[in-house]
């Protein structure tokens, strides 16, 4: 009797053991689901409808009939029952606004290029612009240590660093004549370009491209891809940076950098509010 109730015990262990694992990624497939239908209403470009909503996430509808439900009733989604749609539910926003409100800009740079840093394995800075000039106001520190930066603060001639020709870029022409027009522009190795026709050139592919480099300007041998941060104004406010030995630019892994620089710019943007 003792060896079949322990039998039995084991058995039931066993078969409670396979329903868990049966229940667990049908849940998890659940909240996959309602994630998705969260992100498709939000990024919809009007409020989608059931059909639309079902048509694009092919996601059964008895299932999808269900979650819908449960995220109006949590108030994640509201149903316009005249027009039969779905938008942005209340407790939807108000987690969006409060996560805005928390975001502090150098806490948010920071994080950005550090997680940035440990992917690539180099140096990364976060710079905004005063005046003329870069104002490197945080660095992540690479294996590989190519910066001319040896303190948060630290300034450099914005027309000599990626970060700082990303950001001259922002500015009309008036303003770019009235801060870079009468100076003499300042060099600080050979590859340093000091005529200001030729940076407002270069100033007009980078507002093109999106993305800025400096190739061994301020530093030799250092060659550095910057990529813009916008508040959720739309004004660019920072960059995000990554300097690397020149020795290790080829075109595969310039284009790596561009992408990583470029992802966390936009990543940073959308934690400000940029949609």
């Amino acid at each position: 009797m003792h060896t079949m109730s322990v039998n039995n015990i084991q058995k039931a262990e066993q078969i409670s053991g396979a329903v868990k694992k049966k229940e667990q990624p049908a849940f998890v497939k659940s909240v996959a689901r309602a994630l998705e239908i969260i992100n498709f209403v939000v990024k919809s470009p009007k409020s989608p409808s059931f059909t639309v909503i079902q048509e694009a996430l092919d996601i059964p509808k008895s299932s999808l009939s269900y979650l819908l439900q449960e995220l109006v009733q949590q108030k994640y989604l509201q149903f316009d029952s005249d027009m039969k749609v779905y938008y942005p539910g209340i407790q939807l926003i108000t987690i969006g606004a409060t996560c805005l409100s928390n975001s502090n800009l150098s806490d948010e740079l920071y994080r950005g290029i550090k997680k940035l840093g440990e992917e690539l394995g180099e140096t990364t800075h976060a710079v905004i612009l005063e005046d003329r000039f870069a104002v490197f106001i945080a660095k992540y520190r690479g294996a590989t240590e190519v910066s001319a930066i040896t303190n948060i603060g630290y300034k450099l001639a914005a027309h000599s660093t990626a970060s700082g020709k990303m950001l001259l870029s922002s500015l009309d022409k008036e303003e770019l004549d009235r801060r870079l027009g009468k100076v003499q522009l300042e060099k600080y190795t050979e590859f340093t370009n000091t005529n200001y026709e030729d940076l407002k050139k270069e100033l007009v592919e980078i507002r093109k491209n999106g993305y800025a480099t400096d190739n061994q300007e301020n530093v030799p041998g250092g060659f550095c891809v910057a990529a813009p941060v916008y508040d959720k104004t739309g004004k660019m406010i920072a960059t995000v940076s990554v300097s690397v030995l020149v020795a290790k630019i080829n075109d595969e892994y310039f284009q790596l950098l561009i992408q990583r620089v470029k992802a966390a710019a936009k990543d940073i943007s959308t934690r400000l509010g940029k949609v």
